[in-house]
């Protein structure tokens, strides 16, 4: 424990120190001050605009004939103020803003009428262990917005330089994206703005995307920090950080934001389109040209309310791969008591492609409940789909409040974690209160699911004991052949090695555990094997403590369940058997030293 807090402290203390460095030089600068929301760029006219301050701070001298300041050569960082006479300073652009090229504080909150208004403690869940340091949200009210409306298809501020700080602005309906940073950027920081909505930040008024970081060919764009923002209403998503041809050590942080929700943390604006609608991607997603294989890595992910996309609240896409996703709360509001959700997946971690690996990625001390809320799909709070292989997954609720004892999933999520690729370890967590299963295994596209490890979870019920059920099994394993008039491709599909180790199963709606192999196409087989399921507590379940089914449900359909090797559990009072073997041919298991219907 003792350790992790330790880890958790030295991350703070990065951010907290770049910040720090960053905001020293904020001190040390030479000031120039916008007075006016027009957009233009008429040297003399007496007036500072926003784009001839960027000029001037970008070639280091004045070009505004005496309207700005003189912008100071480097190493001396130029600070943007603004001191507008307006009641609610809207610059409406007609066309882009210079590119950011030099180091430069565009400080919105300089702005008479900005405040910080509220600060918002997240609990960090830690079931198997002393709670962590709690997060901070700060959430202020900016008045100066940029609005992109009739600016064309450019994106509000794209920065190409490093030790850039953009800080206390509203920025809106721009068509590409609201910050864009560049291949050759690194050290920026994105403090305090409303990205996506209206100056309330009530009102989702989106651009395109909220904040992209862009791949790199050659340079990395690392060191970033997006702290204390309100990034929501964007159409296609929240904030992107694409992937880099270089394996730099450091990454990107995004840190203690509301995404998806207004500024309050409790109501949905979304980052929402049928066609996207995703909170936070990290990596390619298939947003990218299929031989792009830049890897997304090292980046943090902590402290955040994540809530309300339609497609994903948080998605490790192709390529993205030792990440760090910690103290977020993912699908809730910020008190961790109300379902915000999104329609599909809550986290999701794989690409569209099962050769585009996301790995080693590790997700603990989250809260992801309410998720997965359009009825009908067959999608999870937390999905490890094709690519995601040798994920830990720890110390998570799943599927309840931030008490671990209230459902907020029963009548929204499909499973609590939805497994289609192999060798991810699931352990220490408390899943409960989904839709249907705990965790469902199940197979997806390319090579099967095997080799994945469930090790002490408590699957719906939690460490006191207290009843968080799901709708349908504790643990589900199913091996299928998908039937015709699908788009995937008929093969046989074999789930083999699975490890179900030290976990307690009580109070589901069906099976504490089941594998069920079903030949539902004719000339292929589905098989489980060597599952071993060992040393786990399963009980008052709705039908059998562990159930064994194979069914051949056509002609020339083929199913076995083989070689599973079940021992030291203990089965009591679930509803039906403590081990049901359901199977239609001859098959051999290992069986012994179980403790059946015994007394809690």
């Amino acid at each position: 424990m003792y350790k992790r807090l330790k880890t958790l402290a030295s991350i703070g203390l990065l951010v907290s120190s770049l910040s720090l460095l960053m905001d020293s030089a904020v001190a040390q600068t030479a000031g120039i001050v916008v007075n006016t929301t027009a957009d233009d760029i008429n040297a003399g006219d007496g007036n500072c605009t926003l784009g001839e301050a960027i000029n001037n701070a970008n070639r280091n001298r004045d070009t505004t004939n005496g309207d700005c300041r003189t912008g100071s050569p480097h190493p001396t960082i130029d600070a943007i103020a603004f001191n507008i006479q307006s009641i609610q300073p809207s610059i409406i652009l007609n066309s882009p803003l210079p590119t950011i090229t030099e180091a430069v504080v565009i400080d919105g909150t300089s702005q008479p009428g900005f405040q910080t208004t509220r600060t918002h403690s997240l609990t960090c869940p830690n079931p198997s262990g002393v709670p962590l340091p709690a997060q901070r949200i700060t959430i202020s009210r900016p008045v100066i917005e940029l609005n992109g409306a009739a600016a064309g298809k450019v994106s509000g501020i794209t920065i190409d330089a490093d030790q850039v700080i953009i800080r206390g602005l509203v920025i809106n309906r721009f068509q590409r994206s609201g910050i864009e940073i560049l291949n050759n950027s690194s050290h920026i920081i994105i403090d305090s703005n409303y990205i996506g909505t209206d100056i309330s930040g009530t009102v989702a008024l989106g651009n395109n995307k909220g904040v992209v970081i862009e791949a790199g060919k050659t340079t990395n764009p690392n060191n970033t920090i997006i702290k204390n923002n309100v990034i929501s209403g964007n159409q296609f998503l929240g904030i992107l950080l694409k992937g880099d041809a270089n394996a730099d050590q450091q990454g990107n942080t995004i840190v203690n934001n509301f995404i998806g929700t207004d500024y309050t943390g409790k109501e949905v604006l979304g980052n929402t389109t049928e066609k996207g609608g995703h909170g936070v991607v990290i990596g390619n997603g298939n947003f990218a040209p299929l031989d792009s294989r830049y890897p997304a890595q090292n980046h943090t992910i902590r402290g955040n309310v994540i809530a309300g996309s339609h497609r994903t609240n948080v998605w490790l896409s192709n390529y993205a791969s030792n990440n760090l996703v910690e103290c977020n709360y993912i699908g809730t509001d910020y008190t961790g008591t109300v379902a915000l959700g999104n329609c599909i997946d809550g986290f999701l971690i794989g690409g569209t492609r099962s050769d585009a690996p996301s790995r080693l990625n590790k997700v603990r001390y989250n809260l992801i409940s309410g998720n997965a809320r359009c009825q009908g799909n067959t999608e999870a709070n937390l999905t490890l789909q094709w690519g995601a292989i040798e994920n830990t997954i720890e110390n998570n609720l799943i599927g309840t409040d931030i008490t671990g004892t209230v459902a907020l999933s029963p009548i929204l999520s499909t499973d609590g974690i939805g497994i289609k690729k192999p060798a991810n370890q699931i352990r220490n967590n408390v899943i409960g209160g989904n839709r249907r299963h705990g965790i469902h295994i199940y197979r997806g596209f390319g090579t099967q699911p095997w080799d994945n490890r469930i090790e002490n979870n408590y699957i719906g019920i939690n460490p006191s004991g207290i009843n968080i059920a799901n709708g349908g099994d504790g643990i589900a394993i199913f091996s299928n052949i998908y039937t015709p008039g699908t788009v995937l491709p008929l093969m046989d599909v074999l789930i083999r090695g699975t490890r179900i180790t030290g976990n307690a199963i009580a109070n589901n709606g069906h099976n504490g555990i089941r594998l069920e192999a079903r030949g539902d196409e004719a000339g292929f087989n589905a098989s489980i094997t060597n599952t071993q399921i060992l040393n786990n507590i399963i009980h008052h379940n709705g039908a059998n403590g562990i159930q064994i089914t194979t069914m051949e449900t056509v002609p020339g359909g083929m199913a076995d369940a083989i070689d599973n090797f079940i021992q030291r559990n203990s089965l009591f009072d679930n509803k039906y058997l403590g081990i049901s073997l359901i199977q239609n041919r001859s098959t051999s298991h290992d069986i012994f030293w179980n403790t059946e219907n015994l007394p809690f």
